[in-house]
């Protein structure tokens, strides 16, 4: 049986894609020294004193800052206390070079990995199936739940360069028993 997993789906399952490239944004340069709290709606600024965006909210040690379009993460150490507020040792501008760059490569690499054959595993780890084809972003994976489609978004690429859905098992199970199948 065939089954259509939309991108939706990952929205119900909770999972942000910034969060999983935590390490993506750390500002390039050494952090101030005097670190900093922050919590949701904190503004955070640059190291020439101007605005880069707010936090969106904290997961663990990571602020996600929305910057304009963007939602960027950064390590609490690399925040600390300025003059005008919590300071980022980076400007702007080079924060959203940085982290443009770092998620241009990361996609590169995710599109180098989404080949026939290619194992993917859940999120908690458990081997998921193979990819069977692609056409644009709608993977086809078939394994022992079965043949599902996932969307790019879905997926990514874990510490060891292994292909990672972003949902564990269960979720997607969940998600499987409530999607029509298709004929």
């Amino acid at each position: 049986m065939k089954y259509q997993i939309a991108t939706a789906a990952a929205l119900a399952f909770g999972i942000a894609a910034p969060a999983l490239a935590q390490d993506a944004a750390a500002p390039a340069a050494a952090a101030p020294a005097a670190s900093a709290e922050v919590a949701a709606g904190t503004q955070i600024y640059g190291s020439d004193g101007a605005a880069i965006g707010t936090v969106a909210r904290v997961e663990g040690d990571v602020a996600l800052v929305t910057v304009g379009e963007r939602t960027i993460p950064i390590p609490a150490t690399a925040i600390a206390a300025g003059e005008a507020g919590p300071t980022v040792n980076i400007t702007r501008t080079a924060l959203v070079t940085q982290f443009d760059q770092q998620m241009a490569q990361m996609d590169a690499q995710l599109e180098a990995a989404l080949v026939e054959g290619a194992a993917v595993q859940t999120a908690d780890g458990q081997p998921l199936g193979t990819i069977q084809s692609r056409e644009a972003d709608a993977i086809i994976v078939a394994g022992t739940a079965g043949e599902m489609t996932l969307s790019k978004p879905m997926l990514a690429l874990g510490p060891q360069g292994t292909l990672v859905v972003r949902a564990t098992m269960e979720q997607i199970q969940q998600a499987m028993a409530q999607a029509p199948a298709e004929g």
